[in-house]
């Protein structure tokens, strides 16, 4: 069983219909398409998709293009005799649809690369159509042009392409493949989606424990002493879930995806009930996506989960806010910027008065904000002599990007409680004014003082001291299974 770090976030307990996870039916789709042999079949029946008239960014067939697929909830296309086709919701919840799901795949045709973004449905973002804030998830319910509005605006990404599957599809999509093949090193269960994995080893998920799978919140796992523990990730350990299943599900339709023609016609008529695509994709676009799936390996894509922390609203909702700082440099890979160059908007900046001069703290994050820095906050802190950065082991860049900003000569030292970007200034007796321009590289005036284990650098007491987050690493949070030891195939 692979654990990482879990992001201990409560929520409060909703229906199974609410949780949907149609993350791996959307990517499988594409993936029923890309391995699909026949090229007339697949130039009909791909005609007989849904589309969707959107306002989109352009970008040339051999440019890289960020595909926002969403995975819906509703029950349009549902049998209602399905006994999971109930409209019953859980308490103030909305009726309609929603986006349960929602994720920037990034296709570079040049590289051959796969990268995968993934949104956390509570998300408290502003909306697009009013500025006000709600979770991202509503942004659907307001129309599809909303939520790639909302996208493109709070998050600075194009959206070239849109691609969206309902409920009814997951189940079909996984039992026309004849389930997902996965290898269990422990026992998993999960009461609230029907989860039910009783014996470690290989098991082949079938419609309705692969969608239990993807879509559990609440996954408990038996430990090395045949104890049931619970995952607390909440919804960051669903996506990773998701994602892993993705790479699972994908490997499966590749699998039999060349000489299976039947299974493929099965998946496409699935395909063609449950999927929309917006206006622009036409039957060449899909073509070229044939070409581009067959030659990937599922497991070269790249998974990446926006670092959140936990927050209540005024009304009292619990809800998650990005982390800034921590998000810019995957946000960057989404935009087509080069990640190894570090930017102000990549940096948060908390800052402590140890000047004595009246709300100069104040002063600095608004001039430091200005700049272009993710602003943190503003206190006092004891009286010191010279100007102090403090950063994080692996943030010398962003420290050295900070001190070229200030006219004064920055003392810069090593504090191992800090967050990655995360640096804590503290202005001393010496200090003056920030440059809109920082200094050139070479021009940087600063010392390097040892690294610090203490809160604050400036010896400032812990209720002033800079605040870090636990939950801005963007590593992959949850509990997820195991890969199969040396000489079991799945």
């Amino acid at each position: 069983m692979a654990t990482v770090p879990r992001h201990l976030a409560s929520r409060p307990s909703r229906t199974w219909l609410q949780r949907l996870a149609i993350t791996a039916g959307s990517l499988l789709t594409v993936a029923c398409v890309a391995a699909a042999t026949g090229v007339g079949y697949l130039y009909w029946i791909t005609g007989q998709f849904q589309h969707a008239t959107l306002a989109l960014d352009v970008a040339g067939r051999q440019e890289p293009r960020n595909y926002l697929v969403i995975g819906s909830d509703s029950r349009d296309n549902v049998d209602p005799s399905d006994p999971n086709a109930g409209a019953i919701l859980g308490p103030g919840e909305p009726a309609g649809k929603r986006s349960d799901t929602i994720l920037v795949v990034r296709i570079d045709p040049i590289a051959g690369t796969v990268k995968m973004l993934s949104f956390p449905r509570d998300l408290w973002i502003p909306m697009a159509d009013t500025g006000q804030n709600d979770r991202i998830n509503s942004a659907y319910g307001r129309g599809r042009q909303v939520l790639v509005d909302t996208i493109r605006k709070d998050f600075g990404i194009e959206i070239n392409n849109y691609i969206e599957v309902d409920f009814s599809g997951f189940k079909g999509l996984v039992s026309a493949i004849g389930g997902v093949p996965m290898y269990f090193d422990t026992p998993m269960r999960d009461s609230h989606t029907g989860l039910d994995i009783e014996q470690a080893g290989c098991v082949t998920l079938d419609g309705d424990q692969a969608l239990a799978f993807a879509r559990s919140r609440y996954l408990e796992f038996k430990d090395s002493r045949g104890r049931w523990e619970s995952d607390g990730s909440s919804d960051l350990g669903r996506i990773t879930r998701q994602q892993f299943f993705v790479r699972k599900a994908m490997s499966k339709a590749f699998s039999i995806g060349i000489t299976d023609l039947g299974t493929f016609t099965r998946l496409l008529n699935v395909a063609k009930d449950s999927v929309t695509i917006d206006q622009t994709i036409d039957r060449g676009d899909l073509f070229n996506l044939v070409n581009r799936f067959k030659e990937l390996d599922p497991a070269a894509i790249e998974s990446y989960a926006l670092p959140v922390t936990n927050h209540t609203t005024a009304g009292g909702a619990s809800v998650l806010l990005l982390d800034q700082a921590g998000a810019q440099p995957m946000l960057d890979v989404f935009r087509g910027k080069d990640p190894t160059q570090l930017t102000e908007g990549q940096i948060s900046v908390e800052v402590f008065n140890g000047s004595g001069t009246p709300g100069q703290a104040r002063d600095v994050r608004t001039a430091l904000t200005a700049v272009g820095f993710v602003a943190g906050t503003a206190s006092n802190a004891p009286a010191s002599d010279g100007t102090v950065i403090q950063y994080a082991p692996g943030s010398e860049a962003a420290a050295d990007l900070l001190a070229r900003h200030l006219t004064t000569s920055a003392t810069l030292i090593e504090d191992r409680s800090l967050d990655a970007n995360h640096l804590a200034l503290v202005t001393g007796k010496d200090f003056t004014t920030v440059m809109q321009t920082p200094r050139p590289e070479t021009s940087t005036t600063t010392t390097t003082a040892p690294p610090q284990d203490t809160n604050s650098a400036s010896g400032a007491p812990a209720d002033s001291a800079p605040s870090t987050s636990t939950t801005t690493s963007t590593t992959l949070v949850g509990v997820v299974p195991g890969e199969a030891p040396s000489g079991v195939a799945c």
